[in-house]
């Protein structure tokens, strides 16, 4: 490695720990996240009895953290920022197997500094205790693995990539959807029909390990994750897309969702990308990420559930196959076509960048103070994270919505509200009145004393 690319290297390596760590606990804590740090520790304490719709390994790494490391909101995210952190690295070696260190090292900077999660997360999901992260990390490493095995079918690489497949279902079942790379791996292999095998077995044995803690209630627990998810995809889940609600969105809400936090000029320049990383790099290796990339997006494709995370798990092979069409294209006579490409995810990356900067107290975190100086009893409606609003004032008594209620407070999250039939902040003002307070993007709407 020279010289030059070490110092580029670390500084890289600089901006990721920056983004994973600058003031990690600050931001609000709020819904899912909430959920698996209160799983995770009881988890750790031998109670494996909540949020059995999940499988169970991120659940532990967070409640690993929050004991290990001092029990704060930093020590619930932090095994999330170091998986982030450490995603970077899987990712250059990824993109280096391709196409040389350069492409490792633009795949590296791409995953830290381009904002790859929506929502109410400000910046990159590895600043959230919740299950993405991992999930993320474990994908990423499949495909690290399942390239290794395209260029060399010892069996313990086998091996390493069922058990990468299988950490990734035992975080979220739609982990699994990442063992269609054994596909590319398997075309550069047609004959290592019992590599396969030992794959599957792999990832089958490491999925049912990480339940082996709940002890006699584990084959009850595998069956409830199964059933749950089954259930969830047949009964819908109402998202905001494109200005309307939908129980069942749209087949293209994914690039919606991305377009939300990327921005169009940077999602189109990302996708363009990596379709000319598959395209001028032909090899097994290449393969196994284009499979990756397809694989993942006929998943979100055909799913019921189009959450806005659900997409997320696109994030790590896009990237790596993207990082490629750049270097080739700016290695070759194409390099104009790489600048223009280059423009508007370094207009993003450096947005995100901007964000972390300014991470500070903000949203609940803020009313929190508020909400916990209301008098006992006091009744609050909430067309925000109700659970959240509940946990910061467990003195009052806050409800959902549905009939209004002239003589409580009303706290107004535009995230959650736009999923909410008839939330309607004016039509409250004009029946109620009262005085509107802005705590970041929350409104609060004060009742008028009678």
């Amino acid at each position: 490695m020279t010289r030059t690319r070490r110092l580029l290297t670390l500084l890289v390596v600089l901006a990721g720990a920056f983004v994973f760590c600058w003031r990690l606990g600050v931001e609000s804590s709020t819904g899912d996240e909430l959920v698996y740090r209160d799983a995770g520790v009881a988890y750790v304490h031998g109670d494996f009895r909540a949020n059995l719709e999940h499988p169970p390994l991120a659940k532990f790494l967070i409640g690993l953290g929050h004991v290990a490391f001092g029990g704060s909101l930093t020590a619930d995210r932090l095994p999330s920022a170091l998986m982030g952190l450490a995603t970077g690295g899987v990712l250059f070696c990824v993109a280096r197997r391709i196409a040389g260190p350069w492409a490792g090292l633009a795949a590296m900077l791409l995953w830290y500094v381009l904002p790859l999660h929506p929502g109410v997360v400000e910046a990159h999901v590895g600043r959230q205790a919740t299950l993405e992260m991992p999930l993320l990390f474990f994908t990423a490493c499949a495909v690290w693995a399942a390239q290794a095995v395209a260029a060399h079918t010892a069996w313990w690489r086998w091996a390493v990539f069922g058990a990468a497949v299988g950490a990734a279902t035992a975080t979220k079942l739609t982990g699994a959807s990442v063992a269609v790379v054994v596909l590319a791996a398997w075309a550069a292999h047609p004959r290592r029909v019992g590599g396969v095998l030992l794959a599957g077995v792999t990832a089958v044995v490491v999925f049912l390990a990480t339940y082996l803690p709940f002890g006699a209630e584990a084959p009850h627990a595998v069956q409830t994750v199964v059933q749950w998810q089954l259930d969830h995809a047949g009964r819908g889940a109402v998202q905001h897309v494109a200005g309307q609600n939908h129980l069942f969105p749209p087949w293209w809400s994914a690039w919606w969702f991305q377009s939300r936090y990327l921005g169009w000029a940077a999602l189109a320049a990302l996708w363009v990308s990596a379709l000319a990383g598959a395209a001028l790099v032909r090899r097994a290796s290449t393969a196994v990420v284009a499979t990756a990339v397809a694989g993942f997006t006929v998943a979100v494709v055909a799913s019921p559930l189009k959450l806005p995370q659900y997409h997320d798990v696109l994030a790590p092979p896009l990237v790596a196959l993207a990082a490629v069409g750049l270097t080739r294209l700016l290695a070759s006579r194409a390099w104009p076509v790489a600048a223009l490409l280059a423009v508007p995810l370094v207009v993003a990356g450096a947005g995100q960048l901007a964000t972390v900067a300014a991470t500070r107290t903000a949203d609940y975190a803020l009313l929190a103070p508020q909400l916990r100086g209301l008098p006992a009893g006091s009744t609050v409606v909430s067309w925000a994270d109700t659970g959240t609003l509940q946990r910061a004032a467990p003195q009052v008594r806050v409800v959902g919505p549905g009939a209004v209620d002239c003589s409580a407070a009303l706290v107004v999250d535009p995230t959650i509200a736009d999923r909410i039939p008839d939330a309607d902040l004016d039509q409250w003002l004009r029946r109620c009145g009262g005085t509107v307070e802005r705590f970041d993007r929350l409104s609060v709407v004060r009742p008028v004393s009678r």
